[in-house]
């Protein structure tokens, strides 16, 4: 009886009798699946502003392997929290889309206004084009959220202000360039921005997405220069309308 019991009581007591340990069974070691440090635990939190680094990150996700390879899943698991973190801000993929579209636009918009404030008037909307271009070779994973074909299923009333905010600084360059007495038809004004807007985006897209990338990628300078080309040629063509 004392033998059986020897081992499941504490190894030293007042009432215990001293006992040599080269006679005490060795205590179980615990096993790895019961050690509670063998068990996952939640990775901690490090962001100051969750909000910024899920925008930060869905952009770099959207330009590495466009839309479809974004989840807020994904989001989670490369920043290091919960499944459910990213929904304190972001309902769903929908609404995190939307906000970095907007994020997109109101810099696009930055863009456009510092090349109207530095340059003089006689480059100013040639300049503007340039700067439209230099952003979406500069933010890719926000361009290609905020142009492409059905990245927003339900734009956003801040999304829908943040495109117009950017287009009105576009059509502001282009009404200086058409003069005060041609721009006083904002139908005019509204085509030529349109057809400024196509011009340069177009060329973007091109250095972006079509066969062009191994030249920027081998001779950035000959890429610039065709956008130089495109711009200037977009100016020209709106001050002779």
């Amino acid at each position: 009886m004392w033998a059986a019991s020897r081992s499941i009581l504490p190894l030293a007591t007042s009432a215990a009798p001293a006992v040599r340990s080269g006679n005490m069974p060795a205590a179980p070691r615990p096993s790895a699946r019961s050690s509670p440090r063998s068990q996952p635990s939640a990775r901690p939190y490090h962001h100051g502003d969750l909000r910024k680094a899920l925008l930060a990150e869905a952009a770099k996700l959207v330009e590495a392997g466009g839309v479809t390879a974004l989840t807020l899943r994904e989001l989670a698991r490369r920043l290091g929290v919960s499944h459910a973190a990213p929904l304190n801000h972001f309902p769903d993929k929908d609404a995190l889309l939307s906000e970095l579209a907007a994020e997109g636009f109101d810099e696009l918009a930055t863009a456009l206004a510092r090349a109207m404030r530095v340059f003089p008037k006689p480059t100013r909307l040639t300049e503007t084009g340039r700067a439209y271009v230099d952003f979406a070779l500069r933010r890719p994973g926000h361009y290609r959220v905020m142009f492409g074909h059905g990245a927003v299923s339900a734009p956003s009333p801040r999304l829908a202000a943040a495109g117009g905010g950017a287009f009105g600084v576009l059509a502001e360059a282009v009404a200086e360039a058409l003069g005060p007495s041609r721009a006083r038809s904002a139908e005019r004004v509204a085509a030529a921005a349109f057809f400024a807007w196509s011009t340069v985006h177009g060329a973007a897209t091109l250095l972006l997405d079509a066969p062009l990338p191994h030249v920027l990628a081998r001779d950035p300078q000959a890429a610039r220069a065709l956008a130089d080309q495109a711009t200037a040629a977009v100016a020209k063509a709106i001050r002779a309308r």
